[in-house]
């Protein structure tokens, strides 16, 4: 039979200086007087501290002798909450007899040589419990922090002490660790230090890290670099052998390129029964993230057992701590962060091979080594998946002259420079040159030096670098958020759940919280109010409001009738009804006084009103215009006129007021009053007309109607610098062009102008006979009788007109000219000058017909003489007497229209 001492008696209260906060400690003891004494290392104010509280007794068991306990506290967790927590790490001994014990350890074994054991054990509070039983019946054991062990029994103490119970003690064994040797990563990032499997020793493993970017650009986890096309679904990592059912999936899509380069657009994660769906949709103009988990949306911060998810506002992190993965997403940007430990040498898809050998990471699915990555990419398209058929690869076009890749330098500069040891910039580089050249989004040089920033993050290296683009790279937050380069993973709201869940609980999650990532944060001074809005407030000192709003705490505010305030101690809003003052007694003893009740604002008060229908003798209803005038009491009235109101078809106007009363006038309520009905008189003046009218048209007055119109009345003629108008049937030339003439034909209701053109012949005085210049008919045309021409038929293309019709095709109107014999001479018999002359005119002629077109779509015909032969036929000659000059002969012809 087991027993324990359990017996304590209050002896000596001791104040211990080593605290920050004075606090009397009440040592219980059983017998005897026990002193406790505790240091700290750190000197910090705590809240919680190994479960003992400010002002509390604490209280040391132990038995017989003089026993001191001695706590070490080497790492003190502060909780507040508005801080981060730090994990508690506590080493602690028990003192006796000048001796320390561990924890778990026997510190005394003594007999009462009644027939009883007893044997003290140092407890994981570092406390000696005592332990009494028969000294011959029951086997030795052990008490230790893991339980009682049996006499022989090894167990683990911690990761590299193993202890053994001997005869009632425990025995410590300690296992010293190898010197570790430094490892060479072929992917150039640093080795990372972890533990091996027992938890004892640490050494050096490289990291699985494969990321991509851009059109896509692709880094293994081995660190090869290679492009790649393709717009389907791609497998980017699978285990080899299926060890903890986790793989990641990438879909592509062609994103506009001219020469097919594709883009990724989501990634999903496939982990024990999760199916974790990452993309990016444009939302009101801001890019953002969408998570589903199962095909069930979800936002983040997002927890469950297995993994957390969260978001700065740029970058989606998933971190499965079982497996100690990473995967974020951005929407052109992804990354994959595995431990060597658990993936080395079990892998494969699109990321490659984890096995830190570059030469295997072109591995099939059939397991053979394909010389081109970019080939392999394409066979880990998943099945199922509706893939495009694309050519292949083509290789990298001649970088364009006019292709300005200077963003691509700031990878190059001291703005990276911390990171240029850590990670390897030069595939950063290259790509970013390749998409500048050949990829049309604009700005899409800032993917590869996003990517290289995320990429340096993850190493533990936060680059501000968006300002060293000269605004090319500036990433706008939704307001009110500001864009900081190196904020927290998870942003602090003003919900205290929220950041106990994410930030302040010490668990497996924790790691990820040290990382610094770029994103939207609420700026300096103010809070995030929760992390389902953007919405940043002072302080987090406030009252929640049933319609989303927020106020903060003491304010007060009526709301309905009830006084309100968010009180200061709880947060919470505390609503009372208004208090009413007694309302005063009200008398309404008034001929025609009712009394009503009213409510004003929140209150109920009493008043009087009038009701005409309670007035003494019968009150008539007064007419539109008029008004009851209190005659008895202060209610009882008579009809009086309404000042400064008009009245027209049953309606009141006041003075000023447009009153449609006539069609044709304008109306308006003036001031004069009329002297029988004491109403304002309607003032009415014609409205004016505008009378002006265009050329070609005359103002006329329409009877139905308040003014006239302007009619056409003739043809328009519009010249550049002049316009004519023409009556109907007139045909008019502008001045100093008789060659054009205008004609005005009305058809029905539409006036038509016509314009004529004539054509005129060849005309040149030199091959004139002098004397025979002349001008045509019309005054167009120059003419004369050519030397040496015969008389014969002539003729002149021109357009028939006629009542505003014209000929479909141009017509050869033919003429008589040339020269004929004319001579004089004198007579001897006659004893006179005698005279010979003939004409050139018409011997025969025929009359022609031709058709007319018109403007109205009909057609008329038209009759003109054609002459066929011409001859010189003698004429009579005029003599021409001194002092007088010969007239030529008025035989021209005018052609008919």
């Amino acid at each position: 039979m087991l027993w324990v001492s359990n017996t304590f008696h209050y002896r000596t209260n001791y104040n211990l200086n080593a605290l920050h906060h004075s606090n009397n400690y009440n040592t219980l003891n059983y017998r005897n007087n026990y002193k406790t004494i505790y240091s700290f290392h750190r000197s910090n104010n705590y809240n919680t501290l190994n479960s003992f509280h400010h002002s509390n007794n604490y209280n040391t068991l132990n038995y017989r002798n003089n026993y001191n306990t001695l706590n070490s506290l080497h790492h003190i967790t502060t909780t507040t909450p508005s801080t981060p927590s730090t994990t508690i790490i506590v080493h602690c001994q028990c003192f006796h007899n000048g001796t320390t014990f561990p924890a778990g350890s026997k510190v005394y074994n003594e007999t009462d040589h009644d027939g009883y054991c007893y044997t003290g054990y140092c407890n994981e509070t570092c406390h000696v419990v005592t332990i009494g039983q028969p000294c011959h019946t029951y086997p030795v054991v052990c008490l230790t922090l893991q339980g009682l062990k049996q006499n022989g029994e090894s167990w683990i103490v911690s990761n590299c002490t193993s202890a053994t119970c001997l005869n009632g003690s425990v025995s410590l064994d300690h296992r010293p660790c190898p010197t570790q040797k430094p490892v060479v990563c072929a992917n150039n990032f640093a080795a990372i230090q972890v533990l091996d499997d027992d938890g004892c020793c640490p050494h050096y493993e490289c990291q699985c890290i494969c990321y991509g970017w851009g059109d896509p650009h692709y880094v293994t986890f081995d660190g090869t670099y290679y492009g790649f096309q393709g717009n389907c679904s791609y497998w980017l990592v699978k285990e080899i052998s299926p060890k903890y059912d986790f793989s990641v999936m990438i879909d592509n899509y062609y994103c506009g390129a001219a020469d097919g380069l594709s883009c990724p657009q989501s990634i999903t994660v496939f982990y024990k029964s999760y199916k974790i769906f990452i993309t990016q949709k444009d939302i009101n103009g801001m890019f953002k993230n969408q998570i589903s988990v199962n095909d069930r949306h979800v936002s983040p911060a997002y927890q469950n057992g297995d993994f957390r998810m969260t978001t700065t506002g740029i970058d989606t992190v998933l971190v499965i701590p079982k497996i100690h993965a990473k995967i974020t997403f951005s929407g052109l940007i992804f990354s994959i962060t595995l431990p060597y430990s658990q993936f080395g040498n079990n892998t494969w898809g699109q990321c490659g091979t984890c096995d830190n050998n570059r030469t295997d990471d072109c591995m099939l699915p059939s397991g053979q080594i394909d010389s081109s990555c970019p080939n392999m990419a394409h066979e880990w398209h998943t099945n199922g998946s509706s893939c495009k058929q694309h050519p292949p690869t083509p290789k990298p076009t001649p970088t364009p002259d006019t292709c300005n890749t200077s963003i691509c330098e700031i990878i190059k500069s001291s703005v990276f420079e911390a990171c240029h040891k850590v990670v390897d910039y030069r595939p950063f580089v290259e790509a970013c040159e390749f998409d500048v050249c050949h990829v049309h989004i604009n700005h899409v040089g800032c993917i590869s030096l996003q990517i290289y920033a995320e990429v340096c993050a993850l190493a533990g290296i936060c680059i501000d670098w968006r300002n060293s683009t000269k605004g090319q790279c500036v990433y706008t937050c939704p307001s009110p958020k500001v864009y900081q380069p190196c904020g927290p993973p998870v942003e602090p709201t003003c919900d205290l759940w929220y950041n106990q869940k994410f930030i302040e609980t010490v668990n497996e999650f924790s790691e990820m919280n040290s990382v610094k990532m770029e994103g939207c944060f609420c700026p300096s001074g103010t809070n995030l109010l929760s992390s389902a809005s953007d919405e940043c407030v002072p302080t987090c000192e406030i009252c929640r409001l049933a319609n989303g709003k927020w106020i903060e705490a003491n304010s007060t505010w009526t709301e309905d009738c009830n006084a309100c305030i968010c009180e200061e101690d709880t947060l919470k809003v505390t609503c009372s009804h208004v208090s009413c003052p007694a309302p005063p007694p009200v008398s309404c003893e008034e001929p025609g006084q009712v009394k009503v009740n009213n409510t004003v604002g929140c209150c109920q008060e009493d008043k009087c009103e009038c009701d005409v229908k309670q007035c003494p003798g019968v009150v008539p209803p007064c007419p539109v215009g008029y008004t009851l005038h209190t005659t008895v009491g202060v209610c009882c009235s008579s009809c009086v006129p309404i000042p400064d109101v008009c009245v027209f078809n049953n309606h009141a106007y006041q003075v000023g007021d447009l009153v449609p009363m006539k069609s044709c006038e304008m109306c308006i309520c003036g001031s004069r009053t009329n002297a029988s009905s004491h109403l304002n008189i309607i003032d009415c003046q014609p409205l004016p007309c505008d009378t002006y009218c265009p050329v070609g048209y005359e103002y006329q007055v329409s009877p139905a109607q308040c003014c006239g119109q302007c009619v056409q009345v003739g043809c328009v003629v519009a010249l550049p610098n002049s316009t004519h108008a023409l009556k109907p049937g007139t045909v008019w030339s502008p001045a100093g062009n008789p060659c054009v003439k205008f004609e005005c034909v009305k058809i029905a209701n539409h006036f038509i102008t016509v314009e004529a053109k004539t054509m005129c012949p060849p005309y040149d005085p030199a091959e004139c006979i002098p004397g025979t210049e002349t001008v045509a008919p019309g005054g167009c045309c120059h003419t004369c009788i050519h030397r040496g021409q015969p008389c014969s038929v002539s003729s002149t293309a021109v357009t028939v007109e006629s009542q505003g019709c014209h000929s479909k095709e141009v017509v050869n109107v033919t003429s008589c000219a040339g020269a004929c014999g004319t001579f004089t001479f004198y007579s001897t018999k006659m004893r006179a000058l005698q005279h010979t002359c003939s004409c050139c005119q018409e011997v025969a002629t025929s009359e022609r017909q031709i058709q007319l077109s018109c403007p109205d779509s009909t057609e008329i015909s038209y009759s003109y003489t054609h002459i066929e032969t011409c001859a010189c036929l003698d004429t009579d000659c005029s003599v021409v007497r001194r002092g007088q000059t010969s007239a030529p002969a008025a035989g021209s012809r005018r052609r008919r229209r």
